[in-house]
């Protein structure tokens, strides 16, 4: 494909991902809450899930996705309910004696990733970008395999990019503010903002 047709989708892809949503809170978020390589296992979740959007829309299952749009609203909620326990988990953490570590539960890293799989599978904004916004600057019907690849690693280097960018500054930010009483109050912020995100993830169409 043309350096002009994947800059122009780079470019729209950075936008949509530097713009303030449920992606961009929940990793924030969880580089509050849990530090900057939880929130790099959610990032990957995300970009997987955009991967799998780009390979549907290459399968040219636009038809699909709308025929089972009553799939891809479950699997919101799922993320919504996956979200809104993280958060709560955050905040009862937050009113844990400062000499009490938080106990580090196995799998946590497991579970960040999917719930950003599940976040991106379960985004309207993500589903129209790849299944409709997407074949408007690339001719999806004639991309090779070369092609294919420059799209994958151009989303990777994207949304990758811009999400752990705001990982590494969250992180670094609540690194900053260690001390226990603005810890305390960190982590309430940014539970509840988790518990928002899920809301809203939850509730819209």
């Amino acid at each position: 494909m043309t350096l002009e047709a994947l800059a122009t989708m780079a470019v729209a892809l950075a936008i949509l991902a530097v713009t303030p949503g449920p992606a961009v809170f929940a990793v924030v978020s969880r580089a509050v809450g849990h530090g900057f390589a939880d929130a790099a296992a959610m990032t990957v979740g995300v970009i997987l899930g955009d991967l799998v959007y780009f390979a549907a829309a290459l399968g040219g299952w636009a038809a699909v996705a709308q025929a089972f749009g009553d799939v891809f609203g479950i699997v919101r909620l799922i993320a919504a309910a996956a979200l809104v326990a993280m958060g709560g988990r955050m905040i009862r953490a937050s009113f844990r004696p400062a000499s009490e570590a938080a106990p580090v539960r196995p799998g946590m890293k497991r579970r960040a990733f999917v719930t950003g799989l599940l976040l991106t599978l379960g985004n309207p904004k993500a589903i129209l970008f790849y299944l409709a916004f997407l074949p408007t600057f690339v001719d999806l019907t004639r991309i090779d395999a070369v092609g294919a690849l420059e799209v994958c690693a151009t989303i990777v280097a994207v949304v990758g990019g811009v999400l752990l960018g705001y990982a590494a500054l969250a992180a670094r930010a609540a690194g900053c503010l260690s001390r226990p009483a603005f810890s305390r109050w960190m982590l309430r912020g940014a539970g509840s903002l988790l518990i928002g995100t899920g809301a809203a993830v939850a509730t819209r169409g």
